[in-house]
């Protein structure tokens, strides 16, 4: 191989509304605590700390460019956890006592010393409910227009609306997104639970799902969000597929990464229930989200398209074990699984394949049989994407490596994420050269002649997007491959 001096992903910030979530955080700092404990906990010292679990703003600095970094509950709830301030959004004085001193805003100070970091942003979890601690508002819109307003005083970037007494009514939510876009224009909308939403507000999370069963979750919920119309209006209508950083990288989704960069157990020494070293060991895969925060630059998220689903579905599965009891227990006694729980086993069925804007890839089962999940995307600017995603089956995880079809039409940048056993592409592009690079790197090499080339098919080599797709990230940093390959003409 050998480098050039061409960098294939720009220096512009990603203008896709991904954010880094404090939640999974506040439950790593509280030792697996209650909710009480994580709401607690959120505050100038966990942002800000210089001491492990603490210092969370200083996380992701590869990313920071590309990510918001969004509070999630309760930062504007004070210590004592009062459910009085739920729906609140001023800031906490007791949590933030430095950036609250002498300010009615203390969202603007804090929301500098964001960027100084280098985010693109700051963001806040949002209760959907009003705080009755106001007396002064005569109406849910003058409570509502009051808060955007400071929103907009501060430079706020996201909102993430999520549980509370409104959480389930599409007026409210309608009504936040219809103000927000007279008194706080640049201020980011996220909306949850009420699909008819999708094509009125800026970003629908796919909601929660356990790390063991993440990923069909989040595909089937992806499906079920995909009958819904295009943005309306000024709405951007994107789908936030949360952690899922290589589903939202090549299928055009919006990410809301809820990994963090403190690997291993609990700082007491618990298993970490949200993140289990047994399985996928997400903590260990930062590179992913620097890879797909980098990609969106490239191939921003986007709303609507024709979405194509496999006749073929995949049945994941896990088998509980007492062996593990301390983190098996939460997970089989947690309400996002329970209905998947049969004897002792937890299963969950996905599309093997889904595409939007683009025709089904051909895929051959390895040679045990196994087939990954498979997401596919052609960008409205052109730039097509491809990831495969990896299986749960008993208590393994792991990707199958298989040979892989893609027809790529005219795109001369293709996004290829997961492993491969290879992965040919059929191309309308005359080209003269291919190049290949580390999507969290900086360099790119020509691997032109490690590609075999019949007609209008290039046949990648797996081996070949794993070594270079890994290139960029550290030894103990277990992060799947993602390349960008250009066809120079």
């Amino acid at each position: 191989m050998k480098k050039t001096s061409v960098n294939l992903i720009p220096d512009i910030v990603n203008p896709s509304p991904d954010y880094y979530c404090t939640w999974q955080t506040q439950l790593y700092a509280t030792n697996g605590g209650k909710p009480e404990e994580q709401r607690a906990v959120i505050g100038e010292k966990a942002l800000f700390g210089s001491e492990k679990p603490y210092g969370w703003a200083y996380f992701y600095e590869q990313a920071r460019k590309d990510l918001f970094i969004v509070m999630d509950d309760s930062w504007d709830v004070p210590l004592n956890n009062d459910p009085a301030y739920y729906g609140n959004l001023t800031l906490s004085g007791d949590k933030f006592p430095r950036f609250t001193k002498g300010t009615a805003n203390g969202l603007k100070p804090l929301n500098e010393k964001i960027k100084s970091l280098g985010w693109k942003g700051l963001g806040g979890w949002v209760c959907a409910q009003e705080s009755p601690l106001d007396t002064e508002s005569k109406s849910s819109k003058e409570y509502w227009i009051k808060r955007l307003e400071a929103m907009n005083e501060a430079g706020m970037s996201y909102w993430k609306v999520d549980w509370g007494n409104k959480a389930n009514s599409f007026e409210f939510r309608k009504m936040l997104t219809d103000l927000a876009r007279i008194h706080a224009p640049n201020l980011i909308i996220e909306h949850a639970m009420v699909k008819d939403m999708i094509p009125y507000c800026d970003a629908f999370r796919t909601y929660d799902v356990p790390a063991v069963m993440s990923i069909p979750m989040t595909l089937q919920k992806i499906v079920e969000c995909g009958s819904v119309s295009e943005a309306v209006g000024e709405n951007k209508g994107l789908i936030n597929c949360e952690d899922e950083a290589y589903i939202a990288a090549a299928g055009g989704y919006a990410m809301g990464i809820m990994r963090h960069c403190y690997t291993g157990r609990f700082p007491n020494g618990k298993a970490d229930m949200s993140f289990p070293e047994i399985h996928r060991n997400l903590k260990t895969k930062t590179y992913e989200v620097i890879r797909a925060a980098r990609w969106h630059r490239v191939a921003p998220a986007f709303s609507g398209g024709n979405i194509s689903v496999s006749k073929t579905s995949l049945c994941d599965s896990w088998k509980f074990e007492n062996a593990n009891e301390e983190i098996e227990n939460w997970w089989f006694n947690n309400p996002l699984v329970s209905d998947y729980i049969k004897d002792g086993v937890l299963t969950k069925s996905a599309p093997a394949i889904i595409a939007r804007n683009a025709s089904l890839p051909q895929i051959e089962p390895d040679l045990n049989g196994n087939l990954p999940y498979l997401v596919t995307s052609f960008n409205p600017n052109g730039i097509y994407s491809i990831a495969t995603l990896g299986r749960t089956v008993s208590r393994r995880y792991f990707i199958p490596e298989c040979d892989v079809t893609v027809k790529t039409a005219s795109a001369h940048t293709i996004g290829i994420f997961g492993e491969y056993k290879s992965l040919t592409i059929v191309t309308e592009l005359k080209f003269n050269s291919v190049l290949m690079q580390d999507i969290a790197g900086d360099v790119s090499f020509d691997v032109t002649e490690h590609i075999k080339v019949s007609g209008n098919k290039l046949t990648v080599p797996g081996s070949l997007i794993s070594n270079i797709g890994t290139m960029s990230q550290p030894d103990n940093d277990t992060s799947e491959p993602g390349v960008v390959l250009r066809l120079t003409i």
